[in-house]
């Protein structure tokens, strides 16, 4: 009998990949290509619905083209991508406009108003969260606001993987984890909530809800003809990204803890129910539970930004040698002591969740300080940013078990400073491309390859690298200072 595959898909933010697994999670091969975008001002930052769907044909054509895949063992298909943003759909099913990404922050301005006139506070009981500027609510009021003629012409408002997915199977849905972004039923009043926000004609935007780890649809013969994909293969709804890759990492009961470090950064706490609205972080449904999570709107993507800017050598170097670039900045930095000899990084260069005002920068360089210095501070700032949030999540030490996943996990030097900085052990899953992971159970479980969600990261989730800490104590200045001088610059933060 052909070994059953799984196939998931993951529609990041930096990069569109498509990889196949077996039911051991072991990963058979991947393929990747950059994520399509248009930045058509500063802040902005969209795709089109046509050139997502396009990079995710082109994907998963090469993926299937590869010599260990065979299309025909293929037992099911997941879906993921990132969160928040905005795609919406007309009546007819088709783009009311482009996509906005998560990591657009037009709407911020509007959260100001919000935060000014009391409607964040109103609303934030009612949410269970704080609109921040990025998220579908914030967005769809700027619509209303600068294209009152696209915002009357909503019908749908999909998430990223929702696009892809109605592309593979024509059916418009969504899952429960994105669904938690809206008002509900239950004992919230939705209409208040929308009028509040000035949103009242949104009350039925929110597509048909089917769970994550259910089959959603099957592979039309259309999507077949593109990808490579066998026509009626069962597709799970799928996850938020961050929920995919707390998934793909192993992370499915209460108590487990995941840190992202990819384009954003993510840390996450897995719990039995909802935080507090008054509580740091963003709750949502994933699996048989909730998970908690705080964002940080640029993790790995401050490392991007500075060698790409100042070191393009570096990179060049890497390819010259076959490393892995994050082998070579590991090197770079070896010999530089925790704390970077004084220089501080403050990771906010896209502003963050709780103050899209937030301005990120180096503080503390000398004339001696070299770039190798400056790149310790970015995973020093970095780490310290992220471990913050996880521990205000979990302000009893609530989560343990913590995961490190994304680009930055391949950095063991990163990796040991999350682990000082946190002060506990961490571990990396023993596959780099856990998002896609995620969504691949999901489709397992769809299928019937796993009882449920649980066996399925039981059986399939495994640990590749622990770090245990060893500096801790030499961290705790560096933090303390760290938060003095953001305390001290944040009043130089201005629109």
């Amino acid at each position: 009998m052909t070994e059953q595959l799984l196939v998931g898909i993951d529609a990041g933010l930096t990069n569109v990949k498509a990889a196949v697994f077996d039911l051991e999670g072991r990963e058979i091969a991947v393929s990747s290509l950059a994520t399509p975008g248009v930045s058509p001002a500063p802040d902005r930052e969209e795709q089109r619905h046509d050139d997502l769907w396009a990079a995710v044909v082109d994907v998963v054509d090469r993926l299937l083209r590869k010599e260990a895949v065979g299309p025909s063992a293929v037992a099911g298909v997941g879906v993921t991508g990132h969160g928040h943003g905005l795609y919406a759909l007309d009546a007819d099913g088709e783009p009311a406009r482009r996509g906005i990404k998560s990591t657009d922050s037009r709407a911020a301005g509007i959260v100001d108003d919000w935060k000014r006139d009391g409607t964040l506070e109103t609303v934030r009981e009612s949410l269970g969260w704080e609109p921040f500027g990025a998220d579908p609510l914030s967005l769809l009021a700027w619509v209303k606001r600068e294209e009152p003629e696209t915002y009357a012409a909503i019908d749908r408002v999909l998430f990223c993987k929702d696009v892809v997915r109605h592309r593979l199977t024509g059916r418009v849905c969504t899952d429960e984890m994105e669904a938690s972004v809206f008002p509900r039923g239950d004992d919230t009043d939705v209409s208040d909530v929308f009028g509040e926000l000035g949103l009242e004609a949104c009350t039925d935007v929110l597509p048909p809800v089917v769970s994550s780890t259910a089959s959603c649809g099957t592979i039309t013969a259309e999507a077949a003809a593109k990808t490579g994909l066998p026509a009626g293969v069962p597709v799970a709804t799928g996850l938020h990204d961050v929920g995919a890759c707390a998934f793909g990492a192993g992370a499915t009961r209460p108590g487990d803890g995941v840190i992202i470090v990819g384009t954003w950064g993510q840390s996450i706490g897995v719990r039995p129910s909802p935080a507090p609205a008054t509580e740091s972080g963003l709750s949502r449904r994933y699996l048989d539970g909730w998970l908690t999570y705080r964002g940080n709107r640029s993790a790995a993507a401050c490392v991007d930004w500075f060698v790409e800017e100042c070191c393009a050598d570096w990179q060049r170097e890497a390819t010259a040698r076959g490393l892995d670039e994050y082998a070579l900045y590991d090197e770079t930095v070896a010999n530089v002591s925790p704390g970077s000899d004084g220089v501080l990084f403050l990771p906010y260069l896209r502003g963050s969740v709780a103050n899209p005002n937030a301005r990120g920068g180096f503080y503390g360089l000398r004339m001696d300080h070299t770039k190798s210095h400056m790149l310790r501070a970015i995973y020093e700032g970095v780490a310290i940013a992220q471990c913050g949030a996880l521990q205000e999540l979990a302000p009893d030490d609530e989560f343990s078990n913590v995961r490190l996943t994304g680009g930055g996990a391949r950095s063991d030097v990163w990796c040991e400073i999350f682990a000082n900085v946190l002060d506990a052990r961490v571990s990396t899953p023993d596959s780099t491309e856990v998002g896609a992971r995620g969504a691949a159970l999901c489709a397992g479980v769809a299928a019937g390859s796993y009882e449920d969600a649980s066996a399925a990261a039981d059986r399939a989730a495994g640990i590749g690298a622990e770090y245990e800490p060893s500096r801790a104590a030499q961290y705790r200045p560096v933090r303390e200072r760290f938060d003095r001088v953001r305390t001290a610059l944040e009043p130089t933060w201005v629109a």
